[in-house]
C-alpha cells in the first residue's frame, strides 16, 4: 500500500509527472524536439490558452536537458524590455547547480567560465562591443548588458549554456513591439540558435513570414483542443497510479465534459478528492466515485477555478440595457450553449434549434431579436475589454473563443447533469401527458 498527495497526481499547477500525456502518439513532442534540433530555427508553438503548451515545451526541454529562459510579454513592452527581461532571468549560479546534480550538461569549459558569471560573459562579447576597458567586474558587464540590451547579448549564453530561448505569451506584445521582435529575430537565426515562441493565435506565423529572412526557418506547431480519448488517458493513469477504479462511462464523462482542456480534467479529477474532504489519498481505502460525485466536481470546479467569468458573464447576459427587456436573447444565447452536443460554435440554424429546446419558461425570442443580439456582441465586448464571443456574419456562426468559458457556462450552476435534466423533463412531460391523456379517457 502507499500514499498519495492528491495535488502530486493530478496537477492544475506546473508539470505532471504521472498525468502526463503525450497525444496525437507523441506528435506535438517529436515536432518540437525536431525543431529545436535544427540550428537556427524558429519553433513557433500557437494554440487556444490552457490547452498545455507551457506543459509541453518545459517537457520537450528538460528531456534534452536544458532549462528555458523565459519571457512573459505584456501591452506595454518595448523591443528594449523583451531582450532585458530575457538577461534578467540569467542565473549563473543555478547552471552551476544544475550541472552538478547531473540535471543538465556543461562543458569542461563552460564549467570553468561560470564561476566568473557576467564577467564570463562580457570576455564572450568583447570590450569593444561592451564599451568598456580595462578590469571590470561581473556587475558592471551586468549593468552595461541590461542598459542596452540586445539578441547579441543573448546569443553567447544561448550558444554556449544550456538555455533555450521561449517567448510567452506573444500575442499580447503590441503590433510595434511584434514587428521589431521578428526583425531582430534573424540574428538568432543567422547564429544557429533555436528558440521558441508560444503564442494563443496563429496571426505569430504572419507576422513571422513578414520578415522573408525567416521563410523556410519557421517550425509551427499548432497545438489545437485534445482529443477525449487523450483526456481519458489523463484520468485513467492518475486513478490506476491510486488504485481507484473507474468505469468507461465516468472516465468518457469527465474527458467529453473537460471541453478540449486538459487543465480542467486535471482539476476535475483532483476535485473528487477535495470533495470527500481528502488532500491525502491512502491506496489501501478503496475509494469509489459515482456519477454525482463527477457532476459535483464539475461544478465545484468550474464556480471556484473558474469563478473569473462570474462578473463577465453578467455583463454579457445584461447587454447594453440596463433596464428589463421582453426578450432575454443575451442569456439565452450563452444558455443555449449547456445544451447536448458539447459545441465550441453554433451556425445560425442550430441557434435556433437549440432556443427552440430550451424550457418553455423561456419565451423565445423573434428571428430579428436574435439577428440584432449576434451583431451587438462585438461591440458589447469591445465596450467592456472582453474577447470570449464572436459572431461571423460572413460565417453566420457564433463561436465561444475561450474553452474555459464554455465549461463554465455548462457547469456554473447545475447541480445535476445535463443530460439528466433533460431526461428528467422528459420524463416528467411524459407523466403529465400520460395523466391527461388517462383523465380524458374517463
Amino acid at each position: 500500500m502507499a500514499k498519495y498527495i492528491i495535488s502530486d497526481i493530478f496537477k492544475t499547477i506546473g508539470t505532471p509527472r504521472v498525468t502526463y500525456v503525450k497525444r496525437n502518439e507523441g506528435e506535438f513532442e517529436f515536432e518540437l524536439t525536431n525543431g529545436l534540433s535544427i540550428p537556427g530555427t524558429l519553433c513557433l508553438l500557437t494554440g487556444p490558452s490552457k490547452t498545455g503548451k507551457t506543459t509541453l515545451y518545459k517537457k520537450v526541454i528538460s528531456e534534452l536537458k536544458k532549462i528555458p529562459l523565459t519571457i512573459r510579454c505584456n501591452d506595454e513592452m518595448t523591443i528594449e524590455d523583451v531582450w532585458r527581461n530575457a538577461l534578467e532571468e540569467v542565473n549563473f549560479d543555478r547552471i552551476t547547480k544544475q550541472a552538478e546534480s547531473g540535471q543538465i550538461e556543461l562543458s569542461s569549459q563552460v564549467k570553468t567560465g561560470m564561476s566568473a558569471g557576467w564577467e564570463w560573459l562580457g570576455k564572450i562579447i568583447g570590450e569593444i562591443s561592451l564599451g568598456i576597458k580595462g578590469t571590470y567586474s561581473s556587475e558592471t558587464v551586468r549593468e552595461k548588458i541590461l542598459s542596452t540590451p540586445s539578441p547579441k547579448h543573448l546569443i553567447p549564453i544561448l550558444k554556449e549554456l544550456p538555455y533555450v530561448l521561449v517567448v510567452e505569451d506573444f500575442h499580447y506584445l503590441n503590433d510595434t513591439t511584434k514587428k521589431s521582435v521578428f526583425q531582430q529575430w534573424k540574428d538568432f537565426t543567422d547564429s544557429e540558435v533555436a528558440t521558441i515562441i508560444v503564442g494563443t493565435a496563429h496571426h505569430a506565423v504572419d507576422l513571422a513570414l513578414s520578415n522573408k529572412d525567416l521563410v523556410g526557418r519557421i517550425s509551427h506547431t499548432e497545438v489545437g483542443t485534445w482529443e477525449v480519448n487523450d483526456l481519458k488517458k489523463i484520468v485513467k493513469q492518475g486513478l490506476d497510479e491510486l488504485k481507484v477504479n473507474i468505469s468507461e462511462p465516468q472516465c468518457q464523462y469527465i474527458a467529453s465534459e473537460s471541453v478540449g482542456l486538459p487543465l480542467i480534467t486535471q482539476g476535475i479529477c483532483a476535485r473528487l478528492f477535495l470533495d470527500k474532504k481528502i488532500t491525502t489519498y491512502d491506496t489501501k481505502d478503496k475509494m469509489t466515485f459515482v456519477k454525482s460525485d463527477i457532476e459535483t466536481a464539475m461544478t465545484n470546479v468550474a464556480n471556484q477555478n473558474f469563478n473569473v467569468f462570474k462578473d463577465i458573464y453578467q455583463i454579457l447576459i445584461t447587454g447594453f440595457r440596463k433596464g428589463a427587456r421582453k426578450y432575454n436573447t443575451y442569456e439565452l444565447l450563452l444558455l443555449i450553449f449547456t445544451l447536448d452536443p458539447v459545441s465550441f460554435k453554433l451556425v445560425r440554424s442550430e441557434i435556433d434549434s437549440r432556443l427552440d429546446k430550451l424550457d418553455s419558461k423561456f419565451e423565445k425570442p423573434p428571428f430579428a431579436s436574435v439577428n440584432s443580439t449576434l451583431g451587438s456582441i462585438g461591440k458589447l465586448q469591445k465596450k467592456n475589454g472582453i474577447e470570449l464571443l464572436e459572431w461571423s456574419n460572413k460565417q453566420g456562426c457564433l463561436y465561444i473563443l475561450e474553452p474555459s468559458f464554455l465549461f463554465y457556462l455548462r457547469w456554473k450552476d447545475i447541480n445535476v447533469g445535463i443530460t439528466e435534466k433533460a431526461d428528467l423533463l422528459a420524463k416528467i412531460y411524459e407523466i403529465i401527458s400520460s395523466d391527461i391523456s388517462i383523465k380524458i379517457k374517463e
